[in-house]
């Protein structure tokens, strides 16, 4: 069976899905301006205790842009991985490369160790997503197997393609190769309508942000009018588990 990971901003989206059977959600903040960036301890917090099935899966990434970070910004992000844990998340959404394209590995290794004892501590295990960092990888078979040797749990991809639909041949590749030594989970540009050829690549799971754009009616002394948020969509996450589960 296809699993189904909702992309959510809020508690909210995490309560639909769990209304709606999604397996599990990634969390995130600011997801259409930057592609997604650290949620608060608060917001990792109140989600967790939702009680989606597989939990919450916590991003952790500092900045939009590159994926190349410096020493003051993966340190930065140590931490964040300790808290996420702290605050309940079931696993952590990781990534970086180095200059040349390839996964950094040491950098990946303080991420998942960081994760694990973090886990220890709380006498629970966690769940080390490899990020979208990995579409944009020189060579994507060398940093699936980076992250195989580092002991990840799954990495997220649209197999280096703008969007899962327009890279469904290296998806199968990409499934084919990891035979069952890490998830293979499809994400970006996913609708309901293309899940069908989605699993038929053999991937493990697949990723939606299932969004849509809402002008914020604000309120007396509130401020606000007029601002587009991004709020999770409930038929659409419906439509996605239905795909999944046909």
């Amino acid at each position: 069976m296809t699993m189904i990971e909702i992309a959510v901003q809020d508690v909210r989206g995490a309560r639909i899905a769990l209304e709606e059977g999604a397996d599990r959600v990634e969390l995130c903040m600011a997801l259409g301006a930057t592609g997604g960036v650290t949620p608060s301890f608060g917001l990792i917090q109140s989600c967790a205790h939702v009680g989606v099935p597989e939990g919450v899966q916590a991003l952790i990434r500092p900045r939009g842009g590159s994926f190349v970070f410096d020493d003051d910004e993966k340190r930065v992000q140590v931490a964040d991985v300790r808290y996420a844990i702290l605050a309940g998340a079931s696993g952590v959404v990781v990534g970086g490369l180095d200059e040349d394209g390839a996964v950094d590995v040491p950098f990946a290794e303080r991420l998942a160790e960081a994760a694990r004892e973090e886990g220890e501590r709380r006498n629970r295990p966690v769940e080390i997503t490899f990020h979208r960092a990995f579409d944009v990888a020189a060579d994507q078979f060398e940093a699936l197997r980076a992250l195989i040797d580092l002991g990840y749990t799954r990495v997220l991809t649209s197999g280096g393609a703008a969007t899962v639909p327009q890279g469904l041949g290296r998806l199968r590749e990409l499934a084919d190769f990891a035979a069952g030594r890490i998830q293979v989970q499809a994400g970006g540009g996913v609708t309901p309508e293309t899940i069908g050829a989605i699993r038929a690549t053999g991937v493990d799971a697949i990723h939606l942000s299932a969004k849509r754009a809402v002008v914020s009616a604000g309120g007396p002394g509130g401020g606000g009018d007029g601002v587009r948020i991004e709020l999770t969509d409930r038929g659409i996450v419906r439509a996605a588990i239905a795909a999944a589960r046909a």
